[in-house]
């Protein structure tokens, strides 16, 4: 085992970069591609054994009682700070904030460095690289699920009966430009059992954040399912020779030197394992069963590149279904391919566990049991979509209890069916769904239009509409089935929303509070308002596969909007972006679309002028703003034909500019022969100045807007009419015919 460099192996989606058309079976409402992230509170104490050679953790169910809470003061009360429990991660992690939230550095009584601060380094190694981290000095670690919080605003409380925790641990300490959030990892979790509950959804704000995530508890090791009957067996699995419980790597230099166990580790509380399980997935007529990586801080499930292939996915030739950005302890990666497989198959006691049309990416991850190697896949909490789950990584079957296993509970949630027939209903009449209650965060509601001519369900202002998953779409074919937030309302899901077929979400000033929304079939996102997505620190996106975004009320409409997105948003190569253009000033005389985080772009950009609106030559308009890096390109501009157009791609933000009138070949502020004789000359070419459509070619198309135009001039900002002699159809006829002959002759050469 290197001591110098530990593989954590934790993998977080946070972005979806370029999405690709899942298979046309499928639907938004399938396997989500990304998944819960159990979040827990965590404080920490000044307990460590200074008495001999102890340097392992010793699980504790509370806080001995001459313990002190770590902070400013002394004694203080508990500081909580929120971590993503994450048994893929090799150590336990804290953000640079919490380091100093939980004053690490001191000073303290009866401590001769003054802190908890260790004086060496480690890498910490995962799906994204390597990064160095401080080594703090061991101390005791208390958790407690979220459920266990006693604040209703303001810094995290918990109620401390419900703390467990471990003492004589140490942590490292995240760079402060890291994006992850705190991590509990492997060596927490390995002296639990750990019950995640998606039945007790906990859902609420936390420093400007919403937070989503199953309620967690740890149980002694040996207690099973906890009532929960499918269990699949658990293997634990440590590198040959190396440390298979929890401990810190003292400095023997240290020690020998006259220092002590307790300072300066040369390496923090470690698991250099992990935890398996058995799967078989079924592609086609391919079969792969193997054993895979457990790691609850992977949203996503993951296939190494060549177990990939051998369900016929060849990352090197084929285009992938959609493509996603990970975070890992190095940084990002981005353009991670991504593929749907036919089903996943968990065997277990008391019935298998069967998830068909499972997203999967495809990225070569270490095997943390077996260094040099990687692992053949990671299944993530999206196959445990809407379940309880229970890991009691038990080591001793003699010791009593039971065996290592991975229990998972049947579905925990419910369906509720939109019923109401008439053409708009209030969202909040409980008559309106099928159980006749309003939909909770353990409800699936499902808004299917079940009568012709349209139907719409509005959460009215001063509604908090809540739903553990929303669907919307049409099941009448031609028609469309419409979710209104109105002003003052908001939608709070504790998974995502998905807009499919015939279906449209409205926002009138609304807010959308998902974890993500996934936008495909033609659906439709239109409106203003706010979409929050995401999970406390880590964001979540808008993934808009196959339909329309459009920021305002409809294409070619005179009410103009400003549509904002906290997290992500990405489109694919079907998707729209639907801009309204009737003035200069974002939002209220045209459309723009606002991210607060990363964009990437692709698919169509469809732009419509209002009614009797004329852009000045020279206009310019901000239609796309991101805070993070714009990436990609659109595949089709479908622009106004009136005039030629722009796109700058900036780092921050997408730009339209009108830089003359259609048809105006040759730029000299006027359409007549003179431009007709730069189409001709430039038919066949990708001529920037002739390609009026902008469909990648000067074509017969570009001859049409030359022809529509014929005669508008370009002159203080206004257009006016001039003469002119429009050359007959006939010349267009034959000059193509001749480049035809031109281009067979070519053809004959080439062959000779």
């Amino acid at each position: 085992m290197n001591l110098r460099t530990l593989r954590t192996s934790w993998i977080i989606v946070v972005a979806l970069m370029g999405v690709f058309a899942r298979p046309s079976d499928c639907s938004a409402t399938g396997v989500p591609i990304d998944g819960f992230l159990p979040f827990v509170g965590i404080t920490l104490t000044n307990e460590f054994d200074n008495s001999g050679l102890v340097f392992t953790p010793v699980a504790r169910t509370s806080p001995a009682a001459n313990a002190n809470y770590l902070g400013y003061g002394s004694p203080v009360a508990p500081v909580a700070e929120i971590a993503l429990l994450d048994t893929g991660a090799a150590v336990s992690l804290l953000t640079s904030a919490s380091d100093e939230a939980f004053n690490i550095d001191g000073p303290y009584p009866n401590r001769p460095s003054g802190g908890f601060r260790g004086s060496l380094t480690i890498g910490i190694g995962g799906a994204a690289g390597v990064v160095e981290v401080p080594v703090n000095d061991p101390l005791g670690l208390y958790v407690a699920g979220l459920q266990a919080r006693t604040n209703t605003g303001g810094a995290l409380t918990l109620e401390t009966t419900a703390l467990n925790g471990q003492t004589n641990t140490s942590v490292a300490t995240l760079p402060s430009e890291s994006t992850l959030p705190n991590i509990l990892g492997l060596p927490f979790a390995s002296q639990y059992a750990t019950r995640i509950r998606n039945s007790l959804p906990q859902v609420f704000e936390l420093d400007g954040e919403t937070v989503r995530t199953p309620a967690v508890d740890f149980q002694p090791l040996g207690s099973g399912g906890l009532g929960i009957t499918h269990k699949a067996q658990l293997y634990l699995q440590y590198v040959p020779g190396g440390i298979s419980a929890p401990a810190y790597i003292f400095d023997i230099t240290s020690v020998l030197g006259g220092g002590t166990l307790w300072d300066n580790p040369q390496a923090p509380t470690i698991v250099q394992g992990g935890h398996f399980i058995n799967a078989t997935v079924l592609n086609n007529d391919d079969s792969l069963s193997s054993r895979f990586f457990l790691d609850t801080g992977a949203s996503v499930t993951v296939l190494s590149t060549f177990k990939a292939l051998e369900l016929g996915f060849d990352v090197t030739l084929d285009e992938p279904e959609f493509t996603i950005s990970i975070t890992g302890s190095g940084g990002s990666v981005d353009d991670v391919p991504g593929f749907f497989v036919d089903q996943l198959t968990i065997p277990a006691l008391g019935g298998n566990l069967v998830v068909n049309n499972l997203p999967v990416i495809v990225l070569d991850i270490t095997d943390v049991s077996n260094p040099g190697n990687i692992v053949d896949g990671i299944i993530g909490t999206n196959v445990f979509h809407g379940r309880d789950i229970v890991i009691d990584p038990n080591p001793s079957v003699g010791a009593g209890g039971n065996s290592p296993g991975l229990y998972f509970s049947n579905p925990v949630t419910t369906e509720s069916n939109w019923i109401s027939t008439t053409p708009t209903q209030s969202w909040s009449t409980a008559t309106n769904w099928s159980a006749n209650a309003l939909p909770g965060y353990l409800s699936v509601a499902n808004l299917r239009s079940v009568s012709g001519g349209g139907q719409e369900s509005r959460i009215v202002s001063g509604t908090h509409a809540e739903a553990f998953e929303v669907n919307v779409s049409s099941a009448v074919s031609g028609e469309q089935m419409t979710l209104a937030i109105a002003s003052g309302a908001k939608l709070t899901t504790f998974t995502g929303t998905n807009v499919e077929e015939g279906g449209q979400l409205l926002l009138e000033n609304g807010t959308l509070d998902t974890q993500y929304v996934d936008l495909r079939g033609g659906g439709t996102l239109a409106g203003t308002g706010i979409i929050r997505t995401g999970s406390g620190s880590i964001p979540g996106q808008v993934e808009n596969v196959g339909g329309t975004l459009s920021p305002g009320f409809g294409t070619g409409s005179t009410t103009f909007g400003q549509l904002e997105i906290e997290g992500r948003y990405a489109s694919n190569s079907t998707a729209t972006l639907a801009i309204d253009l009737g003035g200069l000033t974002a939002g209220s005389l045209y459309d723009q679309l606002v991210v607060d985080g990363g964009a990437a772009m692709r698919g169509a950009l469809q732009v419509k002028l209002a009614s009797g609106y004329e852009p000045l030559i020279g206009s310019s308009f901000e239609i796309v703003t991101a805070t993070e890096n714009i990436g990609g390109e659109f595949d089709l501009l479908n622009l106004p034909t009136s005039y030629r157009w722009q796109v700058d791609y900036n780092e921050f933000n997408l730009t339209l500019s009108v830089i003359g009138i259609g048809g105006d070949y040759n730029s000299d502020g006027r359409v007549d022969s003179a431009d007709y004789s730069v189409w001709r000359d430039s038919l066949g070419s990708t001529h920037l100045a002739a390609d009026g459509d902008n469909s990648g070619i000067v074509d017969a198309g570009d001859y049409a807007i030359w022809r529509s135009n014929f005669g508008r001039v370009a002159a203080s900002g206004s257009l006016a009419n001039s003469q002119g002699q429009v050359p007959e159809p006939a010349t267009l006829v034959l000059f193509a015919a001749g480049f035809v002959l031109i281009a067979a002759a070519k053809r004959a050469l080439r062959q000779s």
